[in-house]
């Protein structure tokens, strides 16, 4: 390595572990929120937007802005689930409580201004059985940022039968290994068939994106 490559390396390295490793992956991930929007509305995909783990509700949040300052209406619904107490399941040294619990009355006063936002409390399991998502039955866009094989079992399974036709599922810590070699990844292709049910959109950090053709 010559001289003035050295340096260019050295400098490019130094900026790069500047940046904090989250907030790259946040700006991948509100990118990637801003491209799927964009996708939805040039192929015109009807049906309402679902979050399975909004955590501090900033990615719920985003798309939510992000879908107004692109269709500029308020015509869908925003569905965000999360147990606020952390997993039901602990077999991962990171994903667990202490790291994940938040506040769900500090979440719902930020959001209940908003009309068609709505935030439901509790395990997967338990809210889906919830009136107003039984009966939810088209949907554009999922994004599952569950973190665990466990919890996004029971979101794959919810989905299925709802996506709209060229809808998008968007997957945070899709290849995350647990301590039993479990991974969501695992998870989705238990319910989704690759190239029949679902293609492969595209990726960011950890994250993996497919749309529903079939």
């Amino acid at each position: 390595m010559n001289n003035i490559l050295f340096l260019k390396t050295k400098i490019l390295s130094f900026l790069i572990n500047l940046f904090n490793p989250t907030n790259l992956h946040n700006y991948s991930k509100f990118l990637q929120i801003k491209n799927i929007w964009t996708n939805i509305k040039l192929d015109k995909i009807d049906g309402d937007y679902i979050e399975f783990g909004i955590f501090k509700g900033k990615s719920l949040y985003h798309s939510y802005k992000t879908y107004k300052k692109i269709f500029q209406s308020n015509e869908i619904n925003f569905y965000g689930l999360d147990s606020f107490d952390g997993f039901p399941i602990e077999n991962h040294h990171f994903y667990r409580k202490e790291n994940f619990k938040t506040s769900y009355e500090k979440v719902f006063r930020q959001f209940k201004k908003y009309r068609n936002i709505k935030i439901f409390k509790g395990f997967f399991n338990e809210v889906v059985s919830a009136k107003e998502l039984e009966e939810l039955k088209k949907i554009s866009f999922a994004f599952i940022d569950c973190d665990i094989y466990e919890s996004s079992q029971v979101a794959f399974k919810y989905l299925k039968p709802r996506m709209a036709q060229g809808g998008f599922i968007m997957i945070d810590d899709f290849t995350s290994i647990d301590e039993n070699q479990n991974t969501i990844m695992k998870a989705f292709f238990e319910v989704f068939e690759l190239n029949k049910e679902v293609h492969s959109y595209s990726q960011y950090s950890n994250g993996q994106v497919f749309r529903f053709i079939t």
